[in-house]
């Protein structure tokens, strides 16, 4: 049994020594950030909350319960679509990550809207089950 625990050991110090032995979870790096990947990914976003708003204004139609707030949740909604695709605009038109980084502003009104409309949501829920 010892000769086969040292011969264990001999044998893995010997492999960590040569590079033979890598770990597992061992990836390969990210390939670094450029103009284009990351107006893919902007874009990406701006779809998902673009479709996601466009499926909320549709269904809010159809909830009468929410009539009384539709107005506001409409306008929330309107308005953070304009933001969307004013961001998404200002990120196309960018040509480096420093006019991608400059558009920030934009996301940010972005999530603004969202958090407002999410709250608005949230309250129209609020008043028409309490009521």
């Amino acid at each position: 049994m010892r000769i086969v625990r040292a011969a264990g050991l001999i044998l893995g110090a010997a492999a960590a020594v040569t590079g033979m032995a890598t770990p597992a979870f061992a990836t390969t790096p990210e390939p670094p950030r450029t103009v284009e990947t990351m107006k893919a990914k902007v874009d990406t976003k701006a779809d998902h909350i673009t479709a996601k708003l466009q499926a909320l204004q549709a269904r809010l139609a159809a909830k009468p319960k929410l009539a009384a707030a539709r107005t506001v949740l409409l306008a929330d909604i309107t308005k953070a679509l304009a933001d969307t695709a004013a961001w998404r605009k200002q990120v196309d038109a960018a040509t480096t990550k420093a006019g991608i980084r400059a558009a920030d502003p934009a996301h940010q009104a972005v999530k603004v809207d969202l958090a407002k409309l999410h709250a608005d949501l949230t309250s129209a829920k609020g008043t028409t089950t309490a009521g």
